[in-house]
């Protein structure tokens, strides 16, 4: 420990001096330090940005695919729900007064009508039964022609998560994918909304 007793004031004013230098010089390198890190954090965001633009690319292509080819499947089979049907419609979006909605895939006959929910990878997160039921109401005043017609909903998907087809089929909802080359449609359990 030094004795600072021994010091004159002159010493002790040079140590103040040279200790007001050192903290001058750490403040002068932590500002450029502080300007080196916005400016790689800029460069690390604008990769970030880059990367999520793809992915959201990818993510957006894979939904294109899977709905192509589930429309595609409906319109060579068109059965669904044991019943045959008449017409596909695809990507119907529609808004009336607050109301809007899109489906994905629609098949049409004289007294029924099939929403079907389209998904690359169907998950909990992204699946909800009680959103899916609640299409149906919507479906009915966005073309009141068919709200007498029995509606029957469907999700279709590459891959399911596990457990969600089985809570799809206790509420009624079939749900439909893609086996080697074919679509499966389970509907054994499928109800009219």
């Amino acid at each position: 420990m030094n004795n600072y007793k021994n010091l004159s004031w002159e010493e002790i004013g040079k140590r103040f001096a040279q200790t007001e230098q050192l903290i001058k010089e750490n403040a002068q390198q932590l500002k450029e330090m502080s300007k080196e890190s916005r400016q790689e954090w800029a460069i690390t965001r604008q990769e970030l940005d880059r990367i999520a633009r793809q992915v959201g690319g990818i993510s957006h292509s894979n939904g294109e695919i899977a709905e192509s080819y589930f429309y595609n499947a409906f319109k060579a089979n068109k059965m669904f729900a044991n019943e045959k049907f008449d017409k596909v419609k695809r990507n119907l979006a529609y808004k009336k007064d607050d109301i809007e909605a899109e489906f994905d895939i629609v098949l049409f006959n004289g007294k029924s009508a099939a929403i079907i929910e389209v998904k690359y990878n169907a998950k909990h997160g992204n699946v909800r039964a009680k959103e899916l039921v609640r299409k149906v109401a919507i479906f009915k005043i966005l073309y009141p022609e068919y709200k007498d017609y029995s509606i029957y909903l469907g999700v279709a998907a590459m891959s399911f998560r596990k457990g969600l087809e089985a809570k799809l089929h206790n509420v009624g909802i079939a749900t439909v994918r893609q086996i080697g080359r074919k679509m499966v449609v389970f509907d054994q359990d499928v109800k009219a909304f």
